[in-house]
């Protein structure tokens, strides 16, 4: 193995085309190519240049240590006492290809910014008081690549104890509800964005309407979070993991989708596991429609409440290759785990099926998670 202090393979992904299904739906606005468009840096055939560490996550990051805390508190008086005042300002103020872990601890308390990660930024630690009282919140919509409130790009990044919210969609159901569906008012408001290998997150909040979390590419583990929206608002083809965490349908006219997956190869590590947690809301909801022809979304062990459909799931742009999709649900409870009228063509997985896609396989196989530098047991 090589000996260079930051253990780097660096490889190069060409990302040529990625398919768009933006389908019109009486749930969604009329939406171009344009509106759910990958941002430039992976997409029109340019090269998306990744760092693949042959290390661990920890080592890569000079081991589990945390050599500096950055405080952000909006009430403080100035960047001159170590305090900023905004969390994009402490982001900034982190040197350019940092390889020791960093922390950026945000007091309670509501940011109107938006935050952005750079590529160039990895081994950040963000932690905030707890997500009832830490909030980053922004209120851009329209388009996929733009509109998020946070975006996370580099490897290495956990966050802790923040709410991520895009306002738009979440201030038009509250103000003028009845009519937003019928002036086709719903519009992409992404809360965040995530592109970075070996991401965690723990105890945080989404809260949006349609396309809430955009789930791009890497390997992610979400634990204990909260999940709020309605339409596609778990997306992308993240290969990611979702533990005990709460997905809250918030309801509409019509039934809307908790996934929209975008896996396109059969050979892509892309997928959403969800293990146990709970789905609950108002109105129906669908589990998935398949953003890609090779889509795949797992629930084992989750509790439903009775807002699911009874066909569960919807095939999108792809009736008659329904046979590609990975659609599981197994060992799920409550009232809207019957699966009796669900789609036919969900797949059975049985005990050794799932080995595939537990935590410790489907994105922990080089213990990444064993070597961040704070726990995610607490």
């Amino acid at each position: 193995m090589a000996t260079k202090s930051l253990a780097i393979a660096m490889f190069i992904v060409v990302v040529s085309t990625f398919v768009v299904l933006g389908k019109s739906s009486p749930l969604l606005s009329q939406e171009s190519d344009e509106d759910h468009k990958i941002p430039d840096i992976i997409s029109n055939s340019k090269e998306f240049i990744l760092e693949e560490k042959e290390a661990k996550s920890g080592d890569y990051c000079g081991g589990k240590d945390i050599v500096k805390t950055i405080i952000v508190n909006q009430h403080g008086s100035s960047s001159n006492n170590g305090t900023f005042t905004r969390i994009q300002d402490a982001i900034d103020s982190i040197q350019v290809n940092n390889n020791r872990w960093v922390k950026i601890y945000i007091h309670a308390g509501t940011y109107k910014e938006k935050v952005d990660v750079r590529m160039n930024k990895p081994c950040i630690v963000l932690e905030g008081e707890n997500r009832h009282n830490t909030i980053v919140t922004y209120g851009d919509h329209q388009k996929t690549d733009t509109s998020a409130t946070f975006t996370s790009s580099p490897s290495n990044v956990v966050v802790t104890g923040i709410t991520f919210k895009n306002s738009f969609n979440v201030r038009l159901r509250r103000e003028i509800k009845d009519e937003i569906e019928e002036e086709g008012k719903i519009l992409p408001a992404v809360a965040a964005r995530i592109y970075g290998n070996n991401t965690a997150f723990y105890k945080c909040g989404f809260i949006g309407y349609q396309d809430t979390l955009f789930d791009i590419i890497g390997n992610h583990y979400f634990k204990k979070c909260y999940i709020q929206g309605e339409v596609d608002f778990i997306f992308g083809n993240g290969q990611s993991f979702y533990e005990n965490c709460v997905i809250n349908a918030t309801g509409g006219e019509l039934p809307g989708f908790v996934t929209a997956q975008s896996r396109n190869k059969s050979t892509d590590e892309g997928g959403f596991v969800f293990e146990r947690g709970h789905v609950l809301g108002s109105g129906k909801i669908n589990l998935g429609r398949a953003w890609g022809l090779y889509s795949r979304v797992i629930f084992h062990g989750t509790y439903f409440e009775s807002i699911i459909t009874p066909q569960g799931w919807n095939a999108w742009d792809h009736v008659g290759q329904e046979d590609k999709f990975t659609y599981a649900e197994v060992n799920c409870k409550g009232p809207g785990s019957n699966t009796k009228d669900r789609v036919k063509w969900e797949k059975k997985l049985n005990y050794s099926d799932m080995q595939k896609f537990s935590l410790s396989s489907f994105v922990n196989k080089d213990g990444w998670l064993q070597n961040l530098p704070i726990s995610l047991n607490s």
